[in-house]
């Protein structure tokens, strides 16, 4: 059997996903594996750029873009390896990353596992957090989280602020590199489709919780991470898309007044950011300075709040 199925979900992200492949195979030499690209119908050519550069690459190259979570369930389903490895495009695999991962793997009771994130320019990118709670939600926030981050670098209170410095079991991470057995897959199952993309990687990772398993952080083990390629070529349509997600797993996971408790804070958020980047625009064009940047965020934060207040947004599981 093959030690490591790693599995790419890519859209429109070509130079990116070219890196990343060739980072795979610079850098993994001491355990057998094969890559399963995903390519959901990129307009930049990547899935020709994976055929033409590398052939032995198994490509599946869909015909329209079936998101991040159905991407990766047309992985699984034909992957072969005994672990499988859930990698975003806009990676960059070094120092061996997905060799210490499989021997962590291999050697110690953890099943599931991540590794630390890099920014292009080698800086931290905080990665792993704890499961939502209500309280922690008007805590962990760009107007508060920023300070506290300061006051408790160790995450004693909210892992959001830890500083990914040792090894640590954690909730959950995000989805730009999940390490699992085919154990865990096998009785976990597939990704929920209902997620397009976001959040899947909570709900995965709540439901490898339910089924019993642990996952541990390894701060020794380093892939950097660009982060957000393919989103942010669609910005308005992302970040509401973001929401909906988080909705699906709340009303997935957690109690109604749950539910409803963070759609009305989410309401009073984008009222004053809303308030916020209005300001901020004024001035700045009283002023005669470029005010592009806030007017997009007004924008986005506009067509959020209209969105957050129609029928489309309020979830229905069945």
């Amino acid at each position: 059997m093959i030690d490591v199925s790693i599995i790419i979900v890519s859209w429109n992200t070509k130079d990116l996903l070219r890196k990343c492949i060739q980072s795979i195979y610079n850098e993994t030499k001491k355990y057998t594996f094969e890559i399963i690209v995903v390519d959901n119908d990129s307009p930049d050519k990547s899935a020709d750029m994976v055929a033409e550069e590398f052939p032995e690459v198994i490509l599946i190259a869909n015909k329209d873009n079936k998101g991040f979570a159905a991407g990766n369930n047309q992985a699984m389903r034909i992957a072969k390896g005994e672990h499988l490895l859930l990698l975003n495009p806009d990676t960059v695999v070094i120092e061996n990353a997905i060799d210490k991962m499989t021997d962590f793997v291999k050697t110690t009771e953890y099943q599931v596992v991540t590794c630390k994130l890099l920014n292009g320019d080698m800086t931290l990118q905080k990665s792993v957090n704890s499961f939502f709670s209500l309280l922690g939600s008007f805590v962990e926030n760009r107007y508060i989280g920023e300070k506290l981050a300061k006051l408790d670098t160790k995450g004693k209170r909210f892992m959001s602020f830890w500083d990914h410095s040792e090894n640590r079991e954690y909730d959950w991470a995000y989805g730009a590199v999940i390490f699992i057995t085919r154990e865990v897959f096998e009785k976990v199952g597939y990704l929920d489709e209902r997620f397009y993309i976001y959040a899947e990687e909570m709900d995965y990772y709540m439901r490898i919780r339910k089924a019993g398993y642990k996952a541990m952080f390894l701060s020794d083990v380093r892939i950097i991470h660009y982060g957000k390629s393919s989103s942010r070529q669609r910005r308005g349509a992302m970040f509401i898309q973001n929401y909906l997600s988080f909705y699906i797993y709340l009303k997935k996971h957690y109690s109604l007044f749950t539910y409803y408790a963070y759609r009305m804070r989410t309401f009073i958020y984008m009222k004053i950011w809303l308030l916020y980047y209005g300001i901020r625009f004024l001035v700045k064009k009283i002023l005669f300075r470029d005010c592009t940047e806030e007017k997009e965020q007004l924008k986005v934060y506009w067509q959020t709040f209209k969105w957050n207040l129609s029928s489309k947004s309020f979830v229905r599981l069945g």
